[in-house]
């Protein structure tokens, strides 16, 4: 007989990058998208052309309201490099009945053992009028992510391929808004899309309910073009991340700087930032843009899947309105105003966080070493309470993040509570990452 597991967690108070995960105990992942009969999600009422789900931007994330079991409304960041649903947390005092449960082990990237987690089939979960009556969920028994710390704003868990394989998924950045549309019912439609000269048609691979893409990469002036495969991942904030010891032709630059790169199932993931000549998807270029490259024990757990050369996250995908069409292993693209934007990285070496999500209370988690913070005597803790001259109480967590990013060549003033006492400091902030020289021939 089927027990219920009630389970209730009050909630205590970078860049993200979430990771697939891989877990014990779970059936393996086809490689395949199920029939449209099995699909996970389905429309209730009447079959609108289409169903429009209106989302939250922070920091290239995606976050879309959803309930389980009749709880709560919950917020999930919706991440194509996620197999399974996962909550991470829940609103404070709140409770959600999962029925009957085992308890698996999860790891991702990051540096730390593998986490535990409530493994809970049959479970209902709604966005709207867009239900899935029999959904498998994972719970984490501890929250490692604290995504509502970092992201600004609750957020209690992630969401990804049950979605995108129910529907065709179309996202606008600009709008802030979803559409899903019946895969079968509307194939003609996104069939005829690649003859309108704007959108642009580019093979999927969907492997273990993940999708992925070939790109090439340019590492310098004069240098040749390298093939690589990417998972298409919107739960990573960063533009791209390359892992270098999956193939002998990708070079961490010269110009670089050690970097907390994200935070995965495993704990943090660091490694280095820098610059490469230009990355290409289908006949897109993007120039100089900035890489990620996660250092070798971070990643350790991602080498023995050998399925990809790194992913391709939110600052490229918020360039674009994007279709995902799993069935049809295809994705749509289609430039935006935002195309053309510089590639930045975080100038001052600060991240923050927000303790209290909800409220403009904004700390430094981390300083990288060496970044003008750093050397300022910034430290690990203080509070962030003015911004050349305006109170961080007027400003969401983006903004935040956009002056610590794009004041480059410009002063940056900040204003900072350590304690009960207030202090000043200025910073004339320079781009130290390069595109390495033209190689000698």
């Amino acid at each position: 007989m089927d027990v219920v597991l009630k389970v209730v967690r009050i909630f205590c108070g970078c860049m993200i990058l979430l990771a697939a995960a891989s877990s014990q105990g779970i059936a393996q992942d086809t490689d395949s998208v199920e029939p449209s009969d099995s699909l996970a999600f389905k429309i209730t009422g009447d079959k609108d052309e289409r169903i429009t789900i209106p989302f939250e931007v922070v920091n290239n994330l995606i976050i879309i309201k959803a309930t389980i079991n009749d709880s709560a409304p919950l917020k999930f960041i919706l991440d194509t490099g996620v197999a399974k649903t996962l909550v991470t947390s829940l609103p404070g005092g709140a409770e959600i009945l999962l029925k009957s449960s085992r308890v698996v082990q999860l790891s991702g990237l990051g540096v730390g053992d593998p986490v535990e987690a409530f493994y809970s089939e049959k479970n209902s979960l709604s966005i709207d009028r867009v239900v899935a009556e029999e959904l498998d969920i994972l719970f984490l028994k501890e929250d490692i992510f604290q995504l509502s710390s970092f992201m600004g704003t609750e957020v209690h868990g992630i969401m990804g391929y049950e979605l995108f394989a129910s529907f065709a998924v179309e996202i606008n950045y600009i709008s802030e808004e979803i559409f899903l549309y019946h895969p079968e019912a509307f194939e003609e439609k996104f069939e005829r899309l690649p003859r309108h000269r704007k959108w642009h048609k580019i093979s999927l691979q969907i492997h273990e309910k993940k999708p992925y893409v070939n790109v090439s990469l340019k590492h310098q002036p004069g240098a040749s073009e390298v093939p690589l495969r990417l998972l298409i991942d919107t739960g990573s904030s960063n533009a791209f991340s390359l892992y270098d010891l999956t193939h002998d032709e990708i070079e961490i630059p010269k110009s670089r700087i050690n970097s907390l790169i994200g935070v995965g199932l495993s704990g943090q993931v660091s490694g280095y930032m820098g610059r490469v000549e230009a990355m290409k998807l289908a006949d897109m270029k993007f120039e100089e843009p900035v890489i990620a490259y996660p250092d070798s024990v971070s990643i350790r757990r991602v080498f023995s899947l050998g399925d990809r050369n790194g992913s391709l996250g939110g600052e490229v995908l918020r360039r674009f309105k994007v279709i995902f069409h799993y069935p049809n292993k295809a994705l749509y693209v289609r430039k935006n105003r935002d195309f053309g934007d510089r590639f930045y990285y975080n100038l001052t070496g600060i991240e923050v966080n927000t303790p209290l999500p909800n409220l403009p209370l904004y700390v430094v988690s981390d300083v990288r070493e060496n970044s003008p913070a750093d050397q300022k005597g910034i430290q690990k803790g203080d509070i962030i309470k003015h911004i050349n001259a305006e109170p961080v109480s007027r400003m969401g967590l983006n903004e935040v993040i956009a002056y610590l990013q794009k004041t480059e060549g410009r002063r940056l003033r900040v204003g900072i509570q350590r304690d009960s006492v207030y202090k000043r400091y200025e910073f004339k902030l320079r781009n130290k990452l390069q595109v390495d020289e033209a190689a000698d021939h």
